[in-house]
């Protein structure tokens, strides 16, 4: 009977998947967005594209748009998430009046959903499901059982290291534990240090928002507590790197063995904490920050058990805020979306569960999307699109002026042995072994940490997987790694504003085709480019064309560091130095794969713009975004990517193609002298 059940669950979904392609049948001719994929309306005619051309290409939308209440920001990636949102929660509702196999995914994506939305329940049983933990805090009575807790993978607290099992670097056929700082509540080290009013305003909001929650658990002397947590992470805060000093991919290895650590940083339970976050049988290890650790060794140490006890209290009562009752889900909505981010209001529930689902069951959902709405054609037309944009880069390392023959050709290995994974995985993860229960939310969240927690423990005696995906192809977004020297572009990102099978295919190159240029060009960029095309992290340059390579890339951080998005705040151009060389290489290298695709043809003018300019309108499309000033600022200070104006803007003045696409002259507002644009890729 079970059999026949899931049999059933199957035929439905396929019904479905059916149905839905009929109905999209009827408009597979249409552009999603028309006339030709770029809505008109959405350009400032009154800008010149040489003065501003993030504003050419989108004054009018950002002058009609508003950014939601709920949101932080609005823009592409938005707008893909929410059709995602849609689509998924047609999913759901689909399944709720379905007979599904128990220990079947329909039936975890439909309980772990019911389990949020009970907000009843939640609210009924308070803080009893997290009691016991609470208990545990409250008992520790050493650093040993402080140490324990923090790696707890069930509980999610964390301190001032944090442990993750991901490839050895050097050895990437094999997975190794590493090490990092950790602890903070604030985004990064400069929310505790900025000397600024609003800094200051932000930390003293941060101070109440900690008395807040632990007022909310009835924790005694609850304000002094939270002055005591708040003074602990400052001191962790001043122990932790920049961001700009942890990109360092040379910096950031140091292997070394279970006793190594121990001499390194001796004040820190290691037994302890390992055997928490059942990693007992851990006997290698890379630390990334590593002369940071002494330090933050000897702070553990030295801090008191009570002080201990309030900073996982508060960070156990964070981990869980949107699972448990609403006075703790809006107390911490209150700090981190709205003084944070700038939200005035919150997501409603349903989306939040939505996106829950989608986080813990992230291929289980997947799986079901791709059936329901993804068109084959469109990875067929992404794959022809990926190998034209690694031609258009194979040509353009060829012709490289600045680097010599014996490095192009170890260039262009690593390029040919890159892989591409598009669209979705060929093996899916099982979720075997995982009890979703309707009415045991914080039960269901535990259990998928547990379950995350063992794969990584089982990764360590078992060889790297190339076929595995870790995320799933309903992603919106993509990404390059440089151990395995694979650029994954899911399913998630395939889909217009980004791209559509029945749009000008120039500005699919100019908007997906940039970012695939993007992920490669990760594999080149100033830390990619250290890992060889099998992923191993060693010098395979010539000393003279690395040095050349890195004032290449010195010029594009100082070129990016004179901008001032907000008042007094600067782009880090350090920080940021990485994805500007992809996003740099990205544009150049989709501008001359759309020429490749053309095959000598002569592209079609429409409404009065060539082909070229529409690859460069694609890019600026992809890239259309608005955010609140909190949340512009929280990039700005913790985040790798330069503000979505400057990821268009940015980049073209540094590429001759764009000049002449739009005729672009001495007195323009962005014109760069040819000796001052920056040309790597």
């Amino acid at each position: 009977m079970k059999l026949v059940r899931f049999a059933m669950v199957a035929a439905v979904c396929t019904a479905l998947s059916a149905a839905a392609w009929a109905n999209d049948q009827e408009e597979k001719e249409t552009p999603l967005i028309e006339p030709w994929g770029y809505p008109l309306a959405a350009l400032d005619r009154e800008t010149r594209p040489g003065d501003d051309f993030y504003r050419f290409a989108n004054g009018g939308w950002l002058d009609a748009t508003d950014i939601p209440s709920d949101r932080a920001g609005y823009g592409f990636s938005t707008i893909m998430r929410d059709r995602n949102e849609q689509r998924i929660a047609h999913i759901i509702e689909q399944l709720k009046d379905l007979r599904v196999r128990r220990g079947s995914d329909p039936q975890r994506i439909r309980d772990l959903y019911a389990s949020f939305l009970d907000t009843e329940r939640i609210e009924a049983r308070g803080l009893e499901p997290v009691s016991e933990d609470l208990v545990r805090i409250a008992e520790a009575n050493s650093h040993e059982d402080i140490a324990a807790l923090m790696a707890d993978p069930e509980l999610g607290i964390g301190g001032p290291f944090s442990v993750y099992v991901w490839v050895d670097s050097k050895q990437p056929d094999r997975f190794v534990t590493w090490l990092t700082h950790s602890g903070l509540g604030l985004p990064d080290k400069s929310y505790y240090e900025r000397e600024t009013e609003r800094m200051e305003a932000t930390r003293e909001a941060y101070r109440t928002h900690i008395a807040a929650m632990l007022e909310l658990a009835e924790v005694e002397n609850a304000k002094q507590k939270a002055d005591a947590v708040f003074e602990l992470e400052k001191a962790i805060a001043a122990l932790h790197w920049e961001r700009a000093e942890r990109r360092d991919a040379d910096r950031t290895y140091n292997k070394m063995t279970i006793a190594e650590l121990r001499e390194l940083a001796p004040a820190f339970s290691w037994d302890a904490y390992f055997d928490g976050a059942g990693l007992g049988e851990a006997r290698d290890f890379v630390v990334r920050e590593k002369d940071a650790f002494p330090e933050l060794a000897s702070l553990f140490a030295q801090t008191d058990i009570e002080t201990w006890r309030a900073y996982l209290t508060y960070h156990l009562l964070r981990s869980f805020a949107s699972y448990l009752p609403a006075r703790f889900d809006e107390e911490n909505f209150a700090f981190f979306g709205k003084t944070l981010n700038g939200q005035s209001e919150q997501r409603p529930r349903e989306k939040r569960g939505i996106a829950l689902v989608n986080d813990l069951l992230d291929q289980a959902v997947g799986k079901l999307y791709i059936e329901r709405f993804f068109p084959e054609e469109s990875k067929i037309q992404m794959t022809a699109l990926f190998e034209n944009v690694r031609a258009a880069l194979r040509n353009r390392i060829a012709n490289l002026s600045w680097m010599t023959p014996e490095t192009k050709v170890r260039a262009q290995e690593k390029l040919e042995m890159m892989t591409a994974k598009i669209a979705y995985p060929d093996k899916w993860r099982s979720y075997a072994g995982l009890r979703i229960r309707a009415r045991d939310l914080i039960g269901n969240v535990k259990r998928v940490r547990s379950l995350d927690a063992k794969r990584d423990q089982q990764r360590l005696s078992s060889p790297v997987d190339k076929s595995e995906w870790f995320t799933g192809p309903q992603t919106v977004n993509a990404y390059y790694s440089p151990s395995r020297n694979e650029a994954f572009i899911p399913a998630g990102y395939i889909q217009s504003p980004l791209f559509d099978p029945n749009a000008d295919p120039a500005l699919n190159y100019g908007a997906i085709g940039s970012i695939v240029g993007h992920e490669i060009g990760h594999g080149f960029d100033d830390q990619g480019s250290k890992y060889d095309g099998n992923g191993v992290l060693q010098s395979w340059w010539t000393q003279e064309d690395r040095e050349a390579f890195d004032a290449l890339g010195d010029r594009l951080a100082e070129q990016f560091g004179k901008y001032e998005p907000l008042p007094g705040l600067n782009v880090n151009g350090r920080l940021t130095l990485g994805e500007n060389i992809g996003d740099l290489a990205g544009v150049i290298v989709a501008y001359h794969a759309y020429m490749l695709s053309l095959e000598g043809e002569e592209p079609p003018v429409l409404d009065g713009f060539t082909g070229a300019q529409r690859v460069f309108l694609g890019r600026a499309q992809a890239r259309r975004f608005k955010q609140t000033d909190e949340s512009l600022r929280r990039r700005l200070l913790s985040a790798p990517h330069s503000p979505m104006d400057l990821r268009v803007n940015g980049m073209v003045v540094n590429i001759d193609e764009w000049y002449e696409a739009f005729d672009v002259k001495p007195g323009d507002a962005m014109y760069l002298p040819p000796e001052e644009r920056v040309y790597i890729w």
